[in-house]
């Protein structure tokens, strides 16, 4: 069976598009068919060509009806318009018929017409020639068919009849022809070039797009990569810190209450392993959080002097024990940045210093230069190499511990002090070579002086009594080791302790007629209420809406933690530090009992 002819015309997407175009625009040529076939009529129906003038009117007028019906048709059935190349034939037909029409109507008038008949005659067949010339320029053949069958016959009638009139026009006729076929093929090769360059566009495009696909891919890859390893940090992170909170709570315990110097001495031991893991959890937390871009720093106006002097206080007798000077000497000044972060850096730069020094001192000073303070650890450790100053900042690297002996730390410290740096903008610096110790300078930006003088104390910690602290606690936790930790070394220190797993067995305490100084709660209690709820509530069961409350936790960020910094409640990461809850407990009688 053969197929259609439509079917066996191969049409470029070029002119499938020209098609296209042609449909949507054949009202408009319909229209100028119609009132140029009108015109003509009425200049020649009442002339000697008359009878033969209506006969192709009428016949002009069934094709002209034809293809009105084909754009119809075309606007209102979706499978058309989807589907050019089924118009394909019915098109080029109908505007090839169209051109015959008129080319015959030049044949039928076989008496010369007024002047202005003339005139209307010649014109309206130029513009019917040149409009589909344009329309149909892509399709070649097709074009120079469409003109020929117009303006042909109109040529060879106006050299029939002869004389200068008739002449010039049939001169004038053929130019306007072949300027029309000649402008036709400009238009389509400017058109094909023009498609050719969309192609080109419309390929490079796409490998761009596929491009960007595989580079979308790839980040895509690594982010979900950086989640699942925040994820797993941070569920590592709540789970550890548990476990760790109550076996540092219970090595202080056994060191508050046993005198015999063995069981000093190990839980002494006991402690600094947990503190040793508390800090490799910290350091993995904050390399993790800084690269998934997820630590946001809190900032604010803080002493630095007052910092300094708080994170040199656990060091100071580290140092003493290994017959170390320790040296401060930094002039109270405000500096802008975030207390937590800051901190971190100042204690992993110190706990560095002191492991690697050996004999001499650490000290730490400061100078005010260019609106910001130069804020400097030095010592006289055993100092580092040239070849190894490039990679110090790398995780688990390591130049002076090449069998990885784990009391001289893990190889994170300073990759946690280079993120939080550039986190907090510290510009961290290092001068060190070997054998001669080294220099680590962070650039802190100054608090504008007018801010600073109206601030007052805020920024500086309150300080509190080293022997006053609150009398009666209440602890909350729902994790029954940290509980009984923290109550063990609670009531080591002499005071009155309750506890309880949640809001209510809390509640319970209260009604029994117990009444704390002070709280102490875990911000999450598994499926109850969190931390911030149970304060509250017990807050106003006490009707003390000022009662001193402590939050305690293992996680480092999230919701949870910054509603209870937005509540304004002191937060203490697990594992609980005995100094910084003494501190707290301090400052909760300061408060009840001010001086």
């Amino acid at each position: 069976m053969k197929p259609a002819l439509g079917a066996r015309l191969a049409f470029s997407d070029l002119q499938l598009q020209q098609l296209e175009q042609m449909i949507r625009s054949t009202v408009w040529s319909w229209l100028l068919a119609a009132v140029g076939g009108l015109l003509c009529y009425l200049e020649y129906a009442a002339g000697p060509d008359g009878a033969r003038v209506q006969a192709w009117f009428v016949v002009y007028g069934g094709i002209v009806a034809v293809r009105l019906g084909l754009w119809i048709a075309w606007a209102l059935r979706p499978g058309m318009r989807a589907n050019p190349q089924a118009m394909v034939l019915p098109i080029m037909a109908s505007n090839q018929v169209l051109a015959l029409s008129w080319g015959v109507l030049s044949v039928l008038l076989h008496h010369e017409g007024p002047a202005q008949a003339e005139a209307i005659l010649h014109i309206a067949m130029v513009t019917v020639a040149l409009g589909g010339a344009i329309r149909l320029s892509t399709m070649g053949r097709a074009a120079i068919a469409y003109v020929v069958l117009i303006l042909g016959p109109l040529v060879l009638r106006d050299i029939w009849f002869g004389g200068s009139y008739h002449l010039a026009m049939a001169l004038i006729v053929t130019l306007i022809g072949v300027y029309t076929l000649l402008s036709s093929r400009e238009l389509s090769s400017a058109l094909h070039e023009i498609q050719a360059q969309r192609r080109r566009n419309a390929e490079l495009v796409i490998a761009l797009r596929a491009e960007n696909e595989r580079s979308s891919a790839a980040r895509r890859t690594a982010e979900e990569a950086v989640a699942a390893r925040m994820r797993f940090f941070a569920s590592a992170n709540h789970d550890l810190r548990q476990p760790l909170n109550a076996m540092a709570l219970l090595a202080q315990t056994v060191h508050t209450v046993s005198t015999e110097r063995a069981v000093k001495e190990m839980s002494e031991q006991l402690v600094a392993c947990a503190d040793g893991m508390t800090d490799v959890v910290d350091d993995l937390l904050d390399i993790t959080r800084a690269d998934a871009g997820s630590a946001s720093p809190q900032w604010a106006p803080l002493a630095i002097d007052e910092l300094v002097r708080e994170c040199c206080r656990p060091h100071q007798a580290m140092a003493a024990a290994k017959g170390l000077r320790f040296e401060t000497a930094i002039e109270p000044c405000m500096v802008h940045s975030d207390r937590a972060l800051l901190a971190r850096v100042l204690t992993n730069l110190l706990a560095n210093a002191i492991r690697y020094t050996h004999a001499g001192q650490v000290r730490v000073d400061g100078r005010i230069d260019d609106g910001r303070l130069r804020l400097r650890i030095e010592d006289t450790g055993i100092g580092i190499a040239a070849e190894h100053l490039p990679q110090i900042f790398d995780e688990f690297y390591q130049a002076g511990n090449p069998a990885r002996d784990r009391r001289l730390g893990y190889g994170l410290g300073l990759a946690t002090v280079k993120r939080l740096s550039d986190l907090l903008d510290l510009r961290v610096a290092v001068r060190s070579s070997a054998g001669q110790g080294s220099v680590f300078e962070l650039h802190l930006p100054l608090v504008d002086a007018g801010a600073s003088d109206g601030m007052g104390d805020a920024g500086r910690p309150v300080p509190a009594s080293p022997t006053a602290l609150a009398a009666r606690v209440l602890v909350v936790d729902d994790d029954r080791d940290s509980l009984q930790a923290l109550r063990g070394l609670l009531v080591s220190w002499g005071m009155d302790v309750r506890s309880a797993s949640g809001i209510a067995d809390a509640l319970e305490v209260l009604r029994a007629g117990f009444r704390p100084n002070a709280l102490v709660v875990d911000l999450r209690l598994g499926s109850q209420a969190g931390g911030i709820q149970a304060i509250e509530a017990l807050r106003s069961s006490l009707n003390e809406a000022a009662l001193p409350a402590l939050i305690v936790t293992g996680d480092v960020g999230g919701d949870y933690l910054s509603a209870a910094r937005a509540a304004g409640l002191p937060v203490i990461v697990k594992p609980v530090r005995p100094s910084q809850l003494r501190a707290f407990l301090g400052h909760a009688q300061a408060v009840r009992d001010p001086v």
